[in-house]
């Protein structure tokens, strides 16, 4: 009899728990846009024709994350699949966040963009065909510093800014043209940012020459340089007192809670990570290989880590920063960060396409003929995207583990579903 009671007791028991779990997943069930059906329908197909092992992507509003979804392979070799938790480099959208800090600084009263740089580093940096022409700050966050990007100058003395992380012998058996690019890593070494940046443009180091400059006047000419931007980090340490790293995870990561976001492989769980991959033959979309991760000095315009879960969180910030309710920095700061410049050589302004990135530029965010704010990256094993538009307030992001042409198509298909939402 006591058997049997406690019998039914449990059943009763576990009636309850079911019928107060279902009464739970009812309360919190949010609503799905109908259009996200057909907008993964669609990635499905893309993700079946491209050669791209891995992408996720996201819709994001001033209220967060409105769609987010990965596709393929994170590790193929494992099976491991992408999803918006998988954490990817994003190449050149890292210095929008370079940006966000600058103007923080300015908010702060630290720094003012209007400043000569060569009142703040610690090695004077001028260019040799106008050295009466100072360098300002603005120039660096605006690409028209007169600074440019020359890998080769290091190559030619054996030497690289860039390098692996991991060496392998099996990277000897590399198709030639991924080869090459192997053995030129190989050449490359960790170094200081203060000391690579040194390198290329203290007079007389052992990367410096005036070919790293354009004959063009400071201010007045439009060329993208991860070099430049680079040099924004190390002012960024010399008025903050902090290293770069600590600074940008002081007033960006720990305040939007970027829980899966870093400069560096070593502070990310390895198991949330995409392998990086390469075309094995540039000539066909059959075939792609494993890429060793590598590590550029020029970091903080090139080298963050992050997910669709934290990236749309701060594209969030972006969105509600440019309607004056940001959390991060004043209306008036953001202003600033987002407001375009006039005058410069250099850029496309006969292009009013929607995503005509060089139609202007503010600071280190690209804004089109049609005012969408925007950035682009991408490196072997990585391309990616971060947009919004200031009319609607949404915008997306996307990132891949393939650098590949048909990577276009994916812009496509996200920008036209998320101008719908």
């Amino acid at each position: 009899m006591l058997m049997h009671s406690s019998r039914n007791l449990f059943r009763i028991v576990i009636l309850a728990l079911v019928i107060f779990s279902g009464c739970r997943e009812k309360e919190t069930d949010t609503p799905v846009n109908p259009k996200a059906e057909p907008l993964t329908r669609q990635l499905d197909s893309f993700a079946r024709t491209s050669p791209i092992p891995g992408f996720a992507v996201a819709i994001v509003d001033e209220k967060g994350v409105q769609y987010a979804k990965g596709f393929g392979w994170a590790d193929r070799l494992l099976q491991r699949p992408f999803t918006p938790e998988t954490i990817h480099g994003v190449a050149s959208v890292s210095k929008t966040f370079l940006a966000l800090c600058v103007i923080k600084l300015v908010e702060d009263g630290k720094l003012k963009l209007e400043e000569p740089i060569n009142q703040i580093l610690p090695f004077p940096v001028s260019n040799p065909y106008y050295p009466d022409r100072p360098i300002l700050v603005q120039h660096l966050l605006n690409h028209s510093s007169g600074i440019i990007d020359d890998a080769f100058v290091p190559y030619y003395i054996g030497e690289a800014d860039i390098c692996l992380l991991n060496d392998s012998k099996s990277y000897d058996s590399f198709p030639p043209h991924l080869l090459l690019d192997i053995q030129y890593y190989r050449m490359g070494k960790k170094l200081s940012l203060e000391q690579y940046l040194r390198n290329y443009l203290q007079k007389g180091a052992r990367w410096y020459t005036d070919s790293t400059f354009l004959r063009k006047e400071p201010g007045t000419h439009f060329t993208y340089s991860n070099l430049a931007a680079s040099l924004v980090a190390l002012i960024v340490e010399r008025r903050s007192g902090m290293s770069f790293r600590e600074y940008s995870r002081k007033i960006i990561f720990e305040p939007l809670q970027l829980k899966s976001t870093a400069w560096d492989y070593e502070d990310l769980p390895a198991a949330q990570v995409s392998r990086l991959y390469a075309q094995e033959d540039l000539q066909t979309d059959s075939l792609v290989r494993e890429f060793p991760f590598h590590y550029m000095l020029s970091y903080p315009a090139s080298e963050l880590k992050t997910n669709a879960a934290d990236l749309g969180l701060f594209l969030a910030e972006m969105i509600s920063g440019y309607k004056g309710k940001g959390k991060l920095l004043s209306s008036e700061s953001y202003q600033k960060l987002f407001q375009p410049v006039a005058g410069l050589a250099g850029l496309n302004a006969a292009d009013s396409s929607r995503f005509n990135s060089r139609f202007s530029i503010a600071s280190f965010w690209s804004v089109s003929a049609t005012g969408q704010r925007m950035h682009f990256g991408g490196r072997t094993g990585t391309y990616a995207f971060v947009y919004f538009n200031p009319v609607t307030g949404r915008g997306a992001i996307a990132y891949a583990n393939l650098r590949h042409n048909s990577f276009g198509g994916l812009l496509e298909t996200v920008s036209h579903a998320e101008e719908n939402w």
